[in-house]
């Protein structure tokens, strides 16, 4: 009798890798309304200080190793370069939250994956294709819903909020051009350095005045669930995890972060998604997903219509 194929290991089976970055989604969704909720009771820049401390002090765990053997003067670099950008990138969000609703900032700051594109192609990394075109346009026009629902003048927050976004696709570029063949969880451990290094420095500079209370139970899990959880867990799951499935699908799925974003911030904060909202958002999700798989969605689709073309003949 012969042996039977071994069986793949069930972190390894697409399915459940489909799976974790679905959850990825919805737990960087919900952290939205969670950051709401932390800027209310503590300075924004505090609030980065101490989520990249918890974040740094667990990936320096983690990796402490390799963090010895790999951090080399190009990999330093790549860290610091992804620290800034991803200081800028928290900065706008957390300090844009404080003045919209978190379903607008989930969106708005989720507009960087149109933007890497063209970022790469001013990094001198390719022209943007049709769709990325075709995206472009879609997403200008869901942000004109989205930002100006109010009218004029812009609110700060949805400014900062794309704002965000710029930082977000730096940091993409960053990682395509500079990132290959460097250890990525030692740059990234670098990284939450920087950032809360910056985050501290900059706390202690404009929020002289705070004196932190004594952390509640509550206060101690919420700062873990951010570090720990959406900082570094999310992070390594969904770079596992994506290399296993099939690209258009994980795309689709982990950009379903900003429609749970605006889904929290309904359950949570009662936020009114008005028609002219809803239009917004489902013309800046549409530009993510057709930025992101809509070459390989118009192939499959090809190739459907010719399995049809013939089955007829």
């Amino acid at each position: 009798m012969p042996n039977a194929a071994p069986s793949v290991p069930l972190v390894d089976r697409p399915w459940f890798n489909k799976v974790l970055i679905f959850f990825v989604a919805a737990l960087w969704g919900f952290s939205f309304t969670t950051m709401k909720g932390m800027v209310t009771q503590m300075p924004v820049f505090f609030l980065l200080a101490v989520r990249n401390a918890i974040a740094s002090i667990t990936m320096l765990a983690w990796v402490r190793g390799r963090v010895v053997r790999s951090s080399d003067r190009a990999t330093l670099a790549l860290g610091l370069a992804l620290g800034l950008t991803g200081y800028g990138a928290y900065a706008t969000q957390t300090v844009g939250l404080t003045m919209t609703t978190p379903g607008k900032n989930s969106f708005l700051t989720g507009c960087y994956c149109v933007m890497v594109p063209f970022l790469s192609w001013l990094f001198g990394r390719g022209k943007p294709g049709v769709r990325h075109v075709l995206a472009a346009v879609m997403c200008v026009c869901g942000i004109g819903l989205v930002a100006l629902d109010g009218g004029f003048p812009l609110n700060r927050g949805d400014v900062l909020s794309l704002a965000c976004g710029v930082f977000y696709a730096l940091q993409f570029v960053i990682l395509a051009k500079w990132g290959q063949g460097k250890d990525a969880l030692v740059a990234t451990t670098w990284q939450f350095v920087v950032m809360c290094v910056c985050s501290a420095a900059t706390s202690a500079v404009f929020e002289r005045g705070y004196v932190p209370p004594a952390p509640t139970p509550g206060d101690v899990a919420t700062l873990l669930f951010l570090g720990v959880g959406c900082s570094c867990v999310c992070f390594g799951v969904l770079n596992r995890a994506m290399t296993l499935v099939d690209p258009a699908e994980g795309s689709i799925l982990s950009a379903l972060e900003s429609p749970f974003g605006v889904l929290s911030s309904v359950l949570v904060y009662h936020e009114r998604v008005t028609l002219r909202l809803f239009c917004g958002f489902a013309l800046i999700f549409v530009a993510i997903v057709v930025s992101e798989a809509g070459e390989e969605l118009l192939r499959r689709c090809e190739e459907l219509l010719r399995g049809q073309h013939g089955a007829i003949r």
